[in-house]
């Protein structure tokens, strides 16, 4: 069997969740740059608009990197698995995330990704945006982010030896597990 064929049938989880991140990196940048006003969607931005639109899709696709079922992607157990080392930075970010992934689930399968016909059924995923401010949202996918480059980036240093890289990643690891 062709090794690409292999590679694309049963790809690690690390490249499953690499491929995942930068579509996140990818919705993320568009969310903020729309919040920002850099650029304006062609259609009217009465209600709903784009940026609420956006919103639902950061938070639905933020939930796939951290989903908590043991067939689902996490990002947490992808990082302990490849950089066990790496566990006070994991930990920290983890402890401000945990609390968010009930209302993250029901979030993004009635609103991020609805399949509901109903309204009443959609109602309850509101309960992310009642109980948790955006801005708690929003830095806990912040703090995942920057978590998430660090190790990609120490993953590499480790991987090519370099010493600085090495130094620069440890530095940004050790700050992201100090952060309160």
């Amino acid at each position: 069997m062709n090794t690409a064929v292999a590679m694309k049938e049963s790809p690690n989880e690390l490249d499953v969740f690499a491929d995942r991140f930068f579509h996140f990196l990818n919705v993320w940048t568009v969310y903020r740059d729309l919040a920002k006003g850099k650029y304006a969607p062609s259609i009217d931005m009465e209600e709903p608009s784009v940026q609420v639109t956006m919103m639902f899709i950061l938070c639905a696709f933020f939930h796939g990197l951290v989903e908590d079922s043991d067939d689902g992607l996490n990002g947490f157990r992808v990082w302990r698995k490849r950089l066990p080392r790496e566990e006070a930075a994991i930990a920290a970010v983890e402890a401000k995330v945990q609390p968010l992934l009930g209302h993250l689930r029901m979030f993004r399968n009635r609103l991020g990704f609805p399949g509901s016909r109903t309204r009443s059924r959609e109602s309850a995923a509101f309960d992310l945006l009642d109980q948790q401010s955006r801005t708690e949202i929003l830095e806990a996918m912040k703090r995942f982010k920057s978590m998430s480059a660090a190790l990609f980036g120490m993953d590499t240093a480790l991987r090519t030896n370099d010493s600085e890289k090495m130094a620069r990643y440890r530095k940004k690891l050790d700050e992201i597990a100090a952060k309160k």
